[in-house]
């Protein structure tokens, strides 16, 4: 059961630290977008309408991201397991 899931779902275990580190970008880039907006102050409409989007696509990317690590910590937690349920 694990393989199916480990071959077809997640193909290598850097997936989740992509998604973290996507997410985490998203969001520093949008505070120093921030930072940009505060020294020329015309661009505020256009920082309000744009933040709060960014902001949940990267909390969106950090939630995956940390999903993905635990389903792959359970996957690593059921393959140090045998048949009988007991540890190897």
């Amino acid at each position: 059961m694990t393989e199916k899931y480990k071959i077809e779902l997640l193909p290598d275990s850097k997936t989740c630290y992509r998604y973290l580190q996507a997410g985490f970008s998203t969001i520093v880039l949008t505070f120093l977008v921030g930072l940009l907006v505060l020294a020329v102050p015309s661009l505020i409409p256009v920082y309000d309408v744009i933040v709060m989007p960014t902001l949940f696509v990267g909390l969106g990317l950090l939630l995956y991201g940390v999903g993905t690590h635990l389903h792959i910590m359970h996957l690593n937690m059921l393959e140090m397991r045998d048949g009988d349920g007991n540890h190897e």
